[in-house]
């Protein structure tokens, strides 16, 4: 039996299903495959201006993995292009460089020759070369090749011991007693993903980080979710401690959603969608549209020292938005809406999709934008630097139409 909100919804979701698969197919990948290969060198090649030209070949750590991952779930689960596959495989043949230092970690950033420039300074490269891999797999119908099955259950559990040891979260600016969200939350994804290779290996990791997002960095006294909080799982209001990140909470939200479908715990999607809430309240700008980069706990705007983030030279204001927030924040809000039937989060979701299609896609050139300041005026329009590539935006949209897919032809019944 459908229910009321399935019924309410249907058209306008089916609309919105075929939008989002066309901006996918039609524009935002188009403009990453021609691109993406460095077919003289290996790996990829990330740093494209406005209009797609590239000018950087530094070959960055994190686009090895995500990259391999993107386009091998493009593969997965919407079509099985070759060409799709040929690029995911420049991925995986790019993790036998000198791209992997061993010890299951992986090096930053190198030259287009493959020197290294930046080494093993960065655990989330390992995690997205390791979630990378495990989609790849599945695309190249690799689950009975023991070889590499076995390269990838050894990253993962040597993945899994670099993330409690002080030197690695050191490296991340972790000081010692605090603990990152996003560190939790990336090793709850990689744990999920590795389900379809290792089934349920890695359980206790996706329960324990699920309950630390949750009811760990999201504090019911403060109705806030933190991005940092003190090792033994409490608040410190100082500084990095008092700051609410808009985009990792959301990030975080959808997976915990992810796990509570895949674990049948609905009081894990109940959970994600009251914390919800306290981003919606705290992060969106009701006057602009979007959804900032970050607050303050008690008072919205940030102390000085968290003003402004350098973003590989683009100074980011707290105001500011950013595409890779604006894409978790849709995926989360469209997630909630459906699981949790809860129409608040579907008119918030509507709203920032209206605000994306309006600001952010680039209608000359393709893609998203990549900052702009608050008012909606373009900051930073490039494509492609360090932190920005083929990842949040495409999965946003891939995971939209699968998630329409599964709802609209009644999968979530029973």
């Amino acid at each position: 039996m459908k229910t009321e909100f399935y019924s309410q919804h249907k058209r306008e979701l089916e609309q919105i299903r075929d939008e989002v698969r066309a901006q996918l197919l039609d524009d935002v990948i188009p403009f990453w495959e021609k691109r993406v290969v460095d077919r003289e060198c290996g790996g990829y090649y990330n740093c494209f201006d406005r209009e797609g030209q590239l000018y950087d070949t530094t070959k960055q750590g994190w686009f090895v993995g995500r990259n391999l991952y993107t386009f091998s779930a493009l593969y997965n689960h919407m079509e099985p292009r070759k060409e799709w596959l040929e690029i995911a495989q420049a991925g995986r043949d790019y993790m036998d460089t000198s791209f992997y230092a061993g010890d299951g970690r992986f090096n930053q950033e190198l030259d287009r020759d493959g020197k290294v420039i930046a080494g093993t300074t960065s655990i989330f490269t390992d995690h997205f070369a390791v979630k990378g891999l495990y989609e790849y797999i599945r695309a190249a119908s690799k689950t009975e090749d023991e070889k590499e099955m076995m390269f990838a259950k050894i990253l993962s559990d040597e993945l899994f011991c670099h993330v409690k040891e002080q030197d690695v979260m050191r490296g991340e600016g972790i000081a010692d007693g605090w603990q990152k969200h996003a560190v939790n939350f990336m090793n709850l994804i990689v744990a999920l993903e590795s389900r379809p290779l290792f089934g349920n290996a890695y359980e206790d990791i996706i329960r324990t980080c699920v309950h630390k997002s949750l009811y760990e960095f999201a504090n019911d006294k403060y109705e806030a979710p933190f991005e940092n909080i003190r090792s033994d799982g409490t608040p410190c209001l100082e500084g990095a401690g008092r700051i609410v990140d808009a985009g990792h909470t959301m990030e975080s939200l959808w997976f915990c959603m992810r796990a509570g479908l895949e674990f049948h715990e609905p009081v894990w999607i109940e959970r994600a969608g009251h914390v919800m809430d306290w981003v919606i309240a705290r992060c969106y700008d009701e006057t602009y549209g979007g959804f900032v980069q970050h607050v303050d706990v008690e008072r919205s705007c940030p102390e000085k020292e968290f003003l402004s983030t350098d973003y590989h030279g683009i100074p980011v204001g707290w105001d500011d938005k950013i595409w890779w927030v604006q894409a978790e924040a849709l995926f989360a809000l469209l997630m909630s809406s459906i699981l949790n039937e809860n129409e608040r989060h579907f008119t918030y979701f509507k709203k920032l999709y209206g605000y994306v299609e309006q600001y952010f896609r680039d209608r000359d050139y393709g893609e998203w934008y990549a900052v702009l300041h608050r008012d909606g005026s373009v900051l930073c329009d490039k494509k492609g630097f360090a932190l920005k590539g083929a990842y949040h935006i495409p999965r946003c949209l891939m995971q939209t139409v699968t998630l329409l897919d599964w709802y609209l032809a009644g999968d979530n019944e029973g």
